[in-house]
């Protein structure tokens, strides 16, 4: 009886845990130099025995799993902070205006990279009241407090940012060099949207983190031409970045703050073109490879009138050959590269021959 009702709670804690082992939350905040361990990495209860780990400064969240695009999803005031919004990290990590910070995400299987590569990441940042902490301060949810500092899509060849991520790659944010000094949160967004295709499937992944701006502005002009929005209240379920996204992207939300604009709107950077007629394998000092040999080898001279006759007064140093010697050269060389291939063993230093 002990061993049925034990199963019975090991399958049962299992199947929860397999839940969330499809998604995930930030893994490891970097500011400054220094790296903050994430939050806990699983889905908790608050006020159950629960302690925020001491040195994190992104806030924890109650459950992994995603919000959803829904007008229902899109108006929960987990849209704020991820789920549990109210709750806040032990620690508020300095961060130095015009710099860049970087989050790199896990997934909720232990020692599994992000699962997602769809989709964009979009950054905000919203600034505390005066004498208020970064771990004590919240918008209320209808509060236009949220400016939008980086968004990134996708690459030049239509690879998706997030895709960085699936890759065990860290995501790097410039925070603006002229934003006023003091506490902030900077809320990480993730949008998944492989089932986007469908009204109100795209997936929301959010995190706010605690910093400290210092080295920027003391006062606030920076501030006084940003578009402020508020989370929930800024997406619409239709939005054409969270419902059937065409190729050419566009994201949800306001613009980017201006002075980081040129950080955000171009095209992130994609790998170097392989130049023209360049290998993509092994490079070969021989003659290009072709799917069949060719008619003409470079020991048989062309007898074809499309090619224009060696001059009279310039020898050829071409040994002229006749069409049965050409014909029969091209056959033992078209016989060997074929048995070379059916062997498995083709190598392009027989063409030199």
């Amino acid at each position: 009886m002990k061993s049925t009702t034990f199963s019975t709670l090991v399958l049962s804690i299992m199947t929860a845990a397999g839940t969330a082992f499809g998604h995930g939350t930030v893994d490891v905040f970097t500011a400054d130099g220094m790296k903050y361990p994430g939050p806990l990495n699983v889905n908790i209860t608050f006020g159950k025995g629960y302690t925020p780990p001491a040195d994190s400064a992104t806030r924890q969240i109650y459950m992994l799993e995603p919000l959803f695009s829904t007008p229902e999803g899109l108006a929960n005031t987990n849209m704020t902070c991820g789920p549990s919004a109210s709750s806040s990290a032990k620690t508020i990590a300095p961060v130095t205006a015009g710099s860049n910070v970087s989050f790199h995400f896990r997934s909720g299987n232990p020692g599994s990279p992000w699962p997602h590569d769809t989709g964009p990441i979009l950054t905000y940042m919203y600034r505390c009241p005066a004498n208020t902490s970064a771990d004590k301060c919240l918008p209320g949810p209808n509060e236009k407090g949220w400016f939008k500092i980086d968004q990134q899509g996708k690459d030049g060849k239509g690879i998706w940012a997030q895709a960085a991520m699936m890759q065990n790659e860290s995501i790097s944010v410039p925070i603006p060099s002229n934003i006023p000094n003091g506490d902030y949160l900077v809320r990480h967004e993730i949008i998944a949207l492989h089932n986007a295709v469908i009204l109100g499937k795209a997936e929301f992944y959010i995190s706010c983190t605690q910093v400290r701006v210092k080295g920027g502005s003391t006062d606030d002009s920076a501030l006084s031409g940003a578009v402020m929005v508020a989370f929930p209240g800024t997406y619409k379920t239709n939005d054409p970045g969270l419902y059937k996204p065409q190729d050419s992207y566009t994201f949800p939300g306001p613009p980017v703050l201006a002075s980081n604009a040129s950080h955000s709107d171009a095209p992130l950077p994609s790998p170097a073109p392989t130049q023209p007629n360049e290998p993509t394998s092994t490079p070969s000092t021989g003659a290009p490879l072709s799917s069949a040999p060719s008619a003409s080898p470079t020991r048989c001279t062309r007898t074809s009138g499309s090619l224009p006759a060696t001059p009279a007064s310039t020898p050829s140093t071409t040994q002229s050959t006749t069409p049965d010697q050409c014909a029969r050269k091209v056959s033992k060389r078209a016989l060997r590269l074929r048995r070379r291939l059916l062997q498995g063993r083709f190598n392009p230093r027989p063409l030199r021959a």
